[in-house]
């Protein structure tokens, strides 16, 4: 059995029990993780920390040959209640949060989308709009799985491409591309992560609400 500390995001909730759940996080050391929290169902400590991509301290332990971890420590580091409670976000971050769990592996560290997950909520904290933030993380998620088709894109997509790879959100954001640009690329990464995967993300059918 091993304890492992580290910090995570909350991608998941399933229940377990009458009282416990089964949370999916993406942790900075190593990746996904399935656990089990105990008493986490109802009004508790503990239930207040599992918002949905909310940054927590994480402890945890593993038996081996289990399928699930189980959570010994929790505590908020950074709460997304904020972005969930405003409409332009809202509908976001579900579609983060499918998303990340979707492309990492289980047996992958997973290391870089941790990052990326973080640099995209506090771009949208700082009031990046949310069609590019969600425009930024597609290119940089497909990038890492090795499925942008950059190279078959028209020009002027390869040149946002570029941006995006060049610079942070927040400077992006100072001389933002045009919404048809933004609706071009759109359409690039949706084509390439349904050829990907064999099919859509549950959560994509929100993003309507960004536009």
């Amino acid at each position: 059995m091993s304890l492992v500390s580290t910090t995570a995001f909350i991608l998941k909730l399933d229940p377990l029990s009458e009282k416990d759940l089964v949370a999916a996080v993406l942790t900075k050391d190593h990746g996904v993780v399935r656990a089990a929290v105990r008493g986490a169902r109802g009004k508790s400590k503990r239930a207040g920390a599992l918002q949905l991509l909310t940054e927590v301290s994480l402890t945890y332990f593993r038996r081996e040959g289990a399928d699930l971890a189980r959570v010994d420590g929790l505590e908020i580091l950074t709460s997304a209640f904020d972005l969930a409670s405003r409409a332009e976000t809202a509908m976001l971050l579900p579609y983060l949060a499918e998303s990340a769990l979707t492309f990492v592996p289980e047996s992958e560290l997973g290391g870089d989308v941790f990052r990326l997950v973080r640099h995209v909520l506090d771009a949208l904290e700082a009031g990046v709009p949310a069609p590019l933030a969600a425009r930024y993380f597609e290119v940089w998620l497909l990038r890492f799985a090795g499925v942008l088709p950059e190279d078959d894109a028209p020009e002027e997509i390869r040149v946002l491409i570029g941006a995006m790879r060049r610079l942070p959100l927040i400077a992006l954001s100072l001389k933002p591309p045009t919404p048809a640009a933004l609706g071009a690329l759109e359409s690039l990464t949706r084509e390439a992560r349904r050829t990907f995967l064999g099919h859509e993300l549950k959560s994509y059918r929100f993003l309507g609400a960004l536009g």
